[in-house]
């Protein structure tokens, strides 16, 4: 990601977020702008992961297809301008989530999910993301998890979109 926010820095600012903590190690490494596809489900549900998200989803996406459910998964990677493969990719299936560990309200997930709309989806969709109050100080995992951003709550989500 340095070596792409180098190459995109000529056109404007660059961010790149650093997750608190240990992070997600991958033999699977993106450039540029792509997301990466890291799971090709069967039609039923995408989700669409940021950053730490990911390793959660990934989680999640094992679960489910131990519960019959094969999904596919992205790795966002870029959050703007957002893939338009993703994009178009996720449009065809059945629900869609976003997972991201940022403010739900004006965040990235529901970005891509106005995006996946723009581009003919009508199903249903979820943006799990931290709500905009005060929250308790507490470990960074039981915080996400009392938001439903482990894989537990990406399972019952996805199990709520798909019923």
């Amino acid at each position: 990601m340095l070596h792409d926010a180098f190459a995109l820095a000529d056109d404007g600012p660059v961010v790149i977020r650093y997750p608190k903590g240990a992070a997600r190690h991958s033999s699977v490494v993106g450039t540029g702008l792509h997301a990466l596809r890291l799971a090709e489900g069967d039609g039923s549900v995408a989700i669409l992961a940021v950053g730490k998200m990911v390793g959660a989803a990934e989680k999640a996406v094992a679960d489910l297809a131990e519960a019959g459910v094969k999904a596919t998964l992205w790795d966002v990677r870029s959050c703007a301008p957002l893939d338009p493969a993703m994009i178009a990719d996720a449009a065809r299936h059945r629900a869609v989530l976003t997972v991201e560990d940022g403010f739900r309200e004006g965040g990235i997930g529901l970005s891509a999910l106005d995006a996946v709309r723009r581009a003919g989806f009508t199903g249903a969709a979820e943006a799990l993301g931290v709500p905009t109050r005060f929250i308790p100080h507490n470990k960074p995992d039981a915080i996400l998890s009392s938001f439903g951003l482990d894989a537990t709550g990406i399972v019952s989500t996805i199990d709520a979109l798909l019923s």
